[in-house]
């Protein structure tokens, strides 16, 4: 009930009311007044009682009275439940107050065909009358907001589409860069390795030293590189979106880290069921093993990575979770960590290139799902992505839940 009255419109509409019935408690003659009827005739006399004519005006202001009604009464629900998104919605309200009085002078006009209550429906086209001045005056002021607001929206289009314009750009930029660097790099390593077999004798300790450095720099740089290749191709390839097992998924994922589980000898939690998700079956195996390989990376010294992996249904989507017993997120950092580049920890600390997340985060976009991650009461982290269930009418029409989408 407090939801309901502190909306305006309904507050509004009870204090009218309450207004309306004031007046005739404080002038109970009124009523009587305005439905005295003993001095005129009423208009089926003006028409001759042709049942005919009769019949057609009645008709007519009944559905124009009942359209009026509908449309002021949509009006205000939609006004009640946007009222907050749509500008000017008091304008809304206006035009629906004038189109309800509009609708009962038809009434009246029904009502006077039997009834010749001539001074309530004069008195209804009064408030008709002034409802309609009303909206009139209200109107003209809004014309310049209202061409203010179309300029802003077309303004807000063509930055929309110059920004879509700069990152698309500045895709291929980091694609033609990631993959152009890639051989001279691969030069730098390869000099180095044979610098150092052909010439180990000879170096100095310290030369030595310098040919590690360039060497793991250079691996560090070939791995970025990588990363920004791999970015790159989440963001401009065609991706074909079908149901796809959530189980095959995660065992490819695992496969793939299977040197890494073997090495940490991490426990790895596969609770069933896992339900069919509407998905690309690169993309989605791309993102769990991010995700995997993350829950594996990041934990403490000394401490056995455990992650566990399961599925919940909810609405039509699964909610796959990947909980690991690392050392978890501070909750300032839960969005920034989604971010290219973006890392928490030194490389010495935990080795990466801070666009494994960045990827994880586009992949989820391209397949019209969402990325998100909370922090375990027990401690870890709780990484977790929502796709449209495989059977669910949440994807689309019902139709058979195959799309083809464009970077």
């Amino acid at each position: 009930m407090h939801r309901v009255l502190v909306n305006s419109v309904v507050r509004n509409c009870l204090i009218l009311a309450a207004g309306v019935g004031l007046i005739f408690m404080l002038f109970p003659n009124l009523i009587h007044a305005l439905l005295r009827s003993d001095q005129f005739m009423p208009h089926a006399t003006c028409y001759l009682r042709n049942p005919q004519m009769i019949w057609l005006h009645v008709s007519s202001d009944l559905v124009i009275g009942i359209s009026y009604v509908c449309i002021s009464t949509t009006l205000a629900f939609l006004v009640w439940k946007a009222s907050r998104d749509i500008p000017f919605h008091w304008m809304f309200l206006a035009f629906g107050l004038f189109i309800v009085t509009c609708g009962f002078t038809h009434f009246m006009e029904v009502w006077t065909v039997w009834q010749p209550v001539y001074w309530l429906a004069g008195y209804v086209k009064l408030i008709c009358g002034i409802a309609s001045a009303a909206t009139a005056l209200a109107l003209f002021p809004l014309v310049p907001k209202v061409f203010a607001l179309i300029n802003s929206v077309r303004l807000s289009e063509r930055r929309k589409a110059d920004l879509e314009s700069a990152n698309h750009d500045l895709e291929a930029f980091a694609y033609t860069v990631s993959h152009d660097l890639r051989a001279p790099l691969r030069a730098i390593q390869g000099y180095a390795t044979a610098f150092d077999l052909d010439f180990e004798k000879d170096l100095q300790p310290e030369a030595k030293k310098y040919l590690a450095r360039i060497s793991e720099a250079s691996k560090r740089m070939e791995s970025l590189l990588s990363d920004m290749l791999q970015y790159s191709r989440v963001s401009r390839t065609e991706i074909q979106l079908s149901p796809v097992s959530l189980q095959s998924a995660i065992g490819d994922a695992t496969r793939e880290l299977q040197a890494d589980i073997n090495q940490s000898q991490a426990e790895m939690v596969l609770e069933p069921p896992l339900p069919d998700v509407i998905a690309n079956t690169m993309l989605l195996t791309q993102v769990l093993s991010n995700l995997l390989s993350n829950a594996l990376k990041f934990v403490p010294n000394g401490i056995r990575p455990r992650v566990q992996v399961r599925a919940r249904e909810h609405d039509g989507f699964v909610r796959v979770s990947v909980t690991d017993n690392g050392i978890g997120i501070p909750p300032e950092y839960r969005e920034k960590i989604f971010g290219v580049f973006q890392r928490l920890h030194t490389e010495e600390e935990y080795p990466g290139t801070g666009i494994g997340l960045a990827i994880v985060q586009k992949a989820m976009l391209r397949m019209n799902g969402r990325v998100g991650v909370d922090s375990p009461s027990a401690g870890g982290s709780c990484f977790w992505i929502e796709l449209p269930k495989a059977d669910s009418t949440a994807y689309g029409d019902g139709s058979e839940p195959s799309e083809t989408v464009n970077p």
